[in-house]
């Protein structure tokens, strides 16, 4: 027990059994618990409550928490999540890193292998490429999350999905202003106004970040703008439309560093770095509309959006170091829901398609010392797809079976520009077929058992094929799909003002994409697939009321994730461990709101040992952080006023907030900032 549990671990759920004891006796105080209300999720495609869907699924609120967070990395929104596990929540310049049971692990920049939608309207590529570089924080509502293979709803590159809800909701006009400031020189100004109508809601919402960053070489600049429209034809019809710009001229890379290195000085940058000027400019839009409508027991839901980016990027190494790539990005999305009844049994049947397209304009230069050199690449690349699914939801007494299968044909194309070296234009297709089903049953109205069986495929991106170690141009055909299959059992509570789970699951992919470095192309990011993997793992969630002002949530990740069939040049890595993953993560925090505007939250979190490459010859030590936020809303007869405070990192632990995986060298390493503080004051008339 004491591999698998370590003394931290057990502590901790010791307290939790503590807390749940006490709580029967506090239950009897007569300002009694708060009940927990009904909570209904959208990202399952067809609505159902949360304790209903038999598969492992995350809601979480912010609304009432908005005003006390920092807002400056979607990580802050993502912690106490079983099973998800985020590094490089401060590389502005990479993005952040999300993983969630192990898919995502692998990114060199930016999310791969997890589906993110944001009100509805996807925001990873169609080559599974996801970056929420112009995501404004200030907006996000809710959080929708399934943990676990979900290509049978949301097609490639769909390990576990992100749903992200923007406000949109409010009962009268608003302006709403604020500014942070915090170390590192960062600060933060933000301005939002919304209109109300008799059918029509607009709300406005503007950002602006600077940063200098913990590190030498990390300073960050952003600005952000969103619009967005809802409006109602009738109760039953709605459309809403969305737009966003972001300019980013500024996000440098501080690199990563070696041991050595980190122990002589963790806020400096990498040399090669600072000599070739590493950092990147972002540039996007994008417009997107969704619309429902229902007649009735018919639900039709489409969508249409297109986006554009503009990327251009300084690595550290001269030849094809710097980047210049535009992508147009498109997609349109329909679906139909039909609900019936069977004698006393309900059944909601939804089908539908998926289609959009991928456009890379993609040039290299040469890097000399952060001047643009000679054009060394040039390729135009698209990637095309197309999905056809059906989803069925059958409910009979305390029954829910769910079953969906979805066919996806993907098409992609590299056109070299770039002759001199030859013509490595390439041309292919790939196509897969998801099934998925699960059952729910509801043992009474607070405790339910579920289990299902599901599937993902993941399609090496766009970028990953073109970083060939021929050093040709066209794809790195030697690359084949990722594919997993998924078993898991889960036990969910809901009594009152206590919500729990529990999962037990187990993957089995096949040809896992796995980054690494050449020694021949020094801090260029490959890729080749590993033979086979397999993922054990428990995740655990609690959440209760310890008194009315305070509320208790936890939860607890076990992951044994290890290479089941790899062998490279490098040596033979099987039953090793898989990098970039702990095997043992966990999170407490204590939330406290009063009716006089007194809002808090501690958070704690442990993170446990982890390796840093296939060979499993380096780790990185476990750690715990703990971060305070503190804020007070003042309410006059014109405005409300709510100055905030926030600690992170309270006891100056120090801890690396990323890992380079197989990174050339023993530069696996990136610092994470010390005790930093934050604070402001945000308004609202």
């Amino acid at each position: 027990m004491k591999e698998y549990f370590p003394f931290m671990i057990k502590k901790f759920f010791y307290f939790i059994i503590i807390c749940s004891i006490n709580n029967i006796s506090a239950q009897k105080d007569s300002l009694g618990p708060i009940a927990l209300e009904p909570v209904t999720l959208k990202v399952s495609r067809i609505s159902e409550s949360i304790e209903k869907l038999p598969f492992s699924i995350s809601k979480i609120e912010f609304e009432q928490r908005q005003d006390i967070y920092q807002q400056l990395s979607f990580n802050e929104y993502l912690l106490g999540i079983p099973g998800l596990f985020a590094l490089n929540a401060n590389n502005y310049s990479q993005d952040l890193r999300v993983s969630i049971r192990g898919f995502g692990a692998r990114s060199a920049f930016g999310i791969r292998g997890i589906k993110i939608l944001v009100d509805g309207i996807p925001e990873t590529t169609p080559d599974g490429q996801g970056q929420i570089d112009n995501l404004n924080l200030s907006i996000i509502k809710s959080l929708e999350i399934i943990r676990g293979p979900s290509s049978s709803l949301y097609g490639n590159a769909s390990g576990g999905v992100i749903s992200i809800s923007t406000i949109e909701d409010f009962n009268e006009n608003f302006i709403k202003a604020g500014f942070t400031f915090g170390t590192y020189n960062m600060q933060q100004y933000q301005f939002a106004v919304g209109l109300k109508g008799k059918r029509t809601n607009y709300i406005f919402h503007g950002n602006r970040i600077t940063t200098e960053g913990y590190r030498v070489q990390s300073g960050f600049e952003n600005y952000n703008f969103n619009f967005k429209m809802k409006h109602w034809f009738t109760p039953l019809s709605e459309i809403n439309l969305l737009v966003n710009y972001t300019d980013s001229p500024l996000a440098k890379d501080s690199g990563g560093l070696n041991l050595e290195e980190v122990n002589n000085d963790r806020r400096q940058a990498r040399q090669r770095n600072i000599d070739f000027n590493t950092e990147e400019t972002i540039r996007q839009f994008k417009i997107g509309a969704n619309f429902t409508h229902q007649v009735h027991r018919i639900i039709l839901n489409s969508y249409s959006f297109y986006s554009f980016r503009d990327f251009y990027g300084l690595l550290p190494f001269e030849d094809g170091g710097i980047v210049d790539l535009e992508r147009n990005y498109a997609g349109n999305a329909s679906s139909l829901t039909f609900r019936h009844n069977i004698a006393n049994n309900t059944n909601k049947v939804q089908i539908g398609y998926d289609l959009a397209i991928q456009k890379d304009n993609r040039l290299r230069f040469n890097n000399l010392e952060g001047n643009k050199g000679d054009r060394s690449f040039d390729q135009k690349e698209s990637f095309s797809s197309f999905g056809f699914f059906i989803v069925d939801h059958f409910s009979s007494g305390d029954f829910l079976l769910s079953g969906g299968i979805r066919y996806d044909r993907n098409h992609l194309k590299a056109k070299d520009k770039f002759l001199t070296d030859g013509d490595g234009s390439d041309d292919i297709s790939l196509h897969s077929l998801n099934p998925s089903i699960g059952l729910n049953y509801s043992l009474n109205n607070q405790h339910h058992l579920f289990a299902n069986f599901s599937t993902s495929f993941e399609t090496p991106a766009l970028s990953e094929l073109s970083a060939n170690p021929s050093g040709e141009g066209g794809f790195n055909i030697a690359l084949e799909p990722q594919k997993a299959r998924n078993i898991e059992i889960g036990y969910k509570i809901k009594s009152g003002s206590l919500l729990a789970e529990i999962v037990l699951f187990h993957i089995k992919t096949d040809n896992d994409l796995v980054p690494y470095e050449l020694e021949d192309f020094p801090d260029r990011t490959f890729f080749r697939n590993a033979g086979s993997t397999k993922r054990s793992g428990i995740e655990f969630f609690y959440s209760q009321a310890l008194l009315r002002n305070i509320n208790l949530k936890a939860s607890y990740t076990y992951s044994d994730f290890s290479y089941d069939d790899y062998e490279t040049s490098s040596g033979n890595f099987n039953d090793n461990k898989l990098p970039g993953i702990p095997k043992h993560l966990a999170t407490i925090s204590f939330d406290y709101l009063n009716k006089s505007g007194l809002n808090a939250r501690l958070q704690s979190r442990f993170v446990g040992k982890l390796f840093t490459n296939d060979s499993n010859s380096v780790s990185d030590d476990n750690y715990s952080v703990v971060n305070l936020n503190i804020g007070y809303k003042i309410k006059t007869d014109h405005a409300i006023i709510s100055p905030f405070i926030g600690i992170n990192n309270m006891f100056n632990t120090k801890y690396n907030d990323n890992i380079r995986i197989n990174a050339f060298g023993g530069r696996f390493y990136e610092p994470a900032p010390g005790l930093n503080i934050f604070g402001g004051v945000r308004f609202q008339i």
